[in-house]
C-alpha cells in the first residue's frame, strides 16, 4: 500500500505541475505592471475582448500580440504587419489602472490569425523590461474568408478561400457597398471537410466593398473588406501589346487560328503552373493551356492542383474573343503548430493517467 500511495502522491505532483504550466502565461511577470482579461478566456476571432491592469512603472503602458506565424518580439495588437517590438499604448488612469477593450474585428492583417493561443503582452513605454503577459485562446469563426486578392482593379477575377463549420453546405456571399447597398448576391458550397471556394469578376467602380458570407443553418456571418482601385497605366514598350480579345502574332478583329468565327478561346495559366483544368467538369489538360473552339456563352472553369485550395469561375466566352484566367493558387493550410506550453501539459497530463491507471492496477 505504501508503494501504491508514494505513486499517487507523484501523480498529484505531476497534475499540480500541469496545472502551473497552463496557467503560468496568465501571471505578471513582477508586481509592478499587470494584465488580464474578463471572460472565459476563448473568443471568436472578432469578438470584443476587454483587458484590464496597472502599471506602477510609469504613466504609458503599450499592448503587443505574439502567436503563431507572428514575430517573436510581438507585434502591435491592431496591427498584424506592425513594427515588431512595439505595441498600441492604452489610455491609463490616475492611480495607474487601465481599462482597454480589444475589438479583434479591427486588425489589420486579421487573415494572419489561425485557431490558437495568442499572448497579450502590456509593457510599460520608457521602460519595456517592465511587462506582464496573458494568454487567450482565439477561434476561427463559423465562417472565414480570405479575398485573394483583396486590392484589384476593374474587371480583374477575386477568389473567395473560405472555411464553414458545423457542417454548413449552403453557403450565401453578398457583395455590398459602404452604404450597405447589395451589389451582388452568389451562392456556392463546401466540402466534407469544411473548405470552399468562389471567384467571381469584378465590375463594381474603385472604391471600398464589404464581402459577406453567411448560411441559413448557421447564426454567424462573417465580413471581410476588399478594394477596387483604378486600372494601372501600363508602362511604355517597344514590344506591341496584344489587343484584349487576341492571342499573340493575330492582328485584333481576326479570328485566332483554329477557332471558327462563331466560337471563342479560352486561355488559362496559373502560379505556380502544371495545375489541372477542367472545362464544364471535363478535363482538358495541365496549365498553361489554350483552348479553342469553345462554344459561346457561361462556362465552369476549375483549376484542382494537389497541394492547394481548387480555384473554380463561372467565365463568359464571347464569339472570335479570348477570355483568359490567370490566379494564383493558394495552399491548402496543413495542421495548426502546438504551442510548446500546451505540448508540455499534455505531456505532464499523459504521463499522470499513465501513473495513475499503473496503481489502479496494483492496488488490491
Amino acid at each position: 500500500m505504501g508503494k501504491v500511495q508514494f505513486i499517487r502522491g507523484i501523480s498529484t505532483l505531476i497534475l499540480l505541475a500541469a496545472v502551473a504550466v497552463c496557467i503560468q502565461p496568465a501571471l505578471g511577470a513582477n508586481e509592478t505592471i499587470s494584465i488580464a482579461y474578463r471572460g472565459p478566456g476563448g473568443y471568436y476571432i472578432g469578438d470584443t475582448i476587454t483587458l484590464d491592469g496597472f502599471n506602477n512603472a510609469g504613466n504609458v503602458t503599450v499592448l503587443k500580440l505574439t502567436g503563431p506565424g507572428l514575430p517573436a518580439g510581438g507585434v502591435p495588437i491592431y496591427d498584424l504587419n506592425g513594427v515588431e517590438g512595439t505595441g498600441n499604448p492604452v489610455p491609463m488612469n490616475a492611480d495607474g489602472t487601465w481599462r482597454f477593450s480589444w475589438y479583434t474585428s479591427s486588425i489589420k492583417g486579421i487573415d494572419q490569425m489561425q485557431t490558437a493561443r495568442y499572448y497579450i503582452t502590456a509593457f510599460d513605454l520608457n521602460d519595456p523590461t517592465q511587462s506582464s503577459t496573458t494568454s487567450v485562446m482565439m477561434k476561427k469563426p463559423d465562417f472565414y474568408v480570405v479575398a485573394n486578392p483583396d486590392q484589384l482593379e476593374t474587371g480583374n477575377y477575386i477568389q473567395l478561400l473560405g472555411t464553414a463549420e458545423q457542417g454548413t453546405t449552403d453557403i450565401r456571399i453578398q457583395v455590398s457597398d459602404g452604404n450597405g447597398n447589395v451589389l451582388h448576391t452568389y451562392e456556392t458550397g463546401a466540402t466534407a471537410s469544411g473548405y470552399f471556394t468562389y471567384a467571381f469578376h469584378v465590375d463594381m467602380q474603385p472604391g471600398e466593398y464589404y464581402v459577406t458570407v453567411s448560411s441559413p443553418s448557421v447564426k454567424n456571418t462573417f465580413r471581410t473588406t476588399i478594394t477596387v482601385i483604378p486600372p494601372q497605366t501600363p508602362a511604355p514598350s517597344e514590344t506591341p501589346v496584344t489587343s484584349v480579345g487576341t492571342l499573340p502574332g493575330t492582328v485584333p478583329g481576326q479570328v485566332p487560328p483554329g477557332t471558327s468565327s462563331g466560337t471563342g478561346t479560352l486561355s488559362v495559366s496559373s502560379t505556380p503552373d502544371g495545375a489541372p483544368v477542367f472545362l464544364d467538369s471535363v478535363s482538358v489538360g495541365v496549365t498553361p493551356i489554350t483552348l479553342g473552339s469553345i462554344t459561346p456563352g457561361n462556362h465552369l472553369v476549375e483549376i484542382k492542383p494537389p497541394g492547394y485550395f481548387a480555384y473554380s469561375v463561372q467565365v463568359t466566352v464571347k464569339p472570335a474573343e479570348t477570355t483568359s484566367l490567370s490566379p494564383t493558387l493558394v495552399k491548402n493550410p496543413l495542421s495548426l503548430p502546438v504551442s510548446p506550453v500546451t505540448a508540455c501539459a499534455g505531456l505532464l497530463i499523459a504521463g499522470f493517467l499513465f501513473v495513475a491507471f499503473s496503481a489502479g492496477r496494483r492496488d488490491p
